[in-house]
């Protein structure tokens, strides 16, 4: 019997793989041969607007927990714009409160 080089699909449940294909599964990651996906991390910024605290943060190169302080201080808050959980960030008008902070 020739075997036949299975790929491996990682977003199909582990109950609809044949025996062979578990048993590749387990040499695989026995073996250490896995192919590893790139990891696309995700992107928090949609062109002009970035989204939540981790965008803000990424936008303005400070911590999640600056970004609070800085929405408590309230200087930022004319480029924020939230519905229930949802912060929506203009960038552009962030950036200019930003740099007209950093000038006083």
């Amino acid at each position: 019997m020739k075997k036949e080089k299975i790929t491996i699909d990682l977003s199909k449940p582990l109950l609809k793989y044949t025996g062979y294909e578990i048993l590749e599964l387990f040499k695989i990651a026995s073996s250490g041969q896995e192919e590893k996906e790139p990891v696309h991390e995700k992107d928090y910024t949609d062109g002009r607007n970035v989204f939540g605290y981790y965008g803000i943060a990424r936008l303005l190169g400070c911590s999640k927990t600056m970004v609070g302080r800085h929405i408590n201080d309230g200087w930022i808050k004319p480029a924020i714009s939230q519905r229930g959980n949802k912060i929506i960030c203009d960038a552009q008008i962030a950036l200019e409160l930003y740099n007209e902070r950093k000038k006083k």
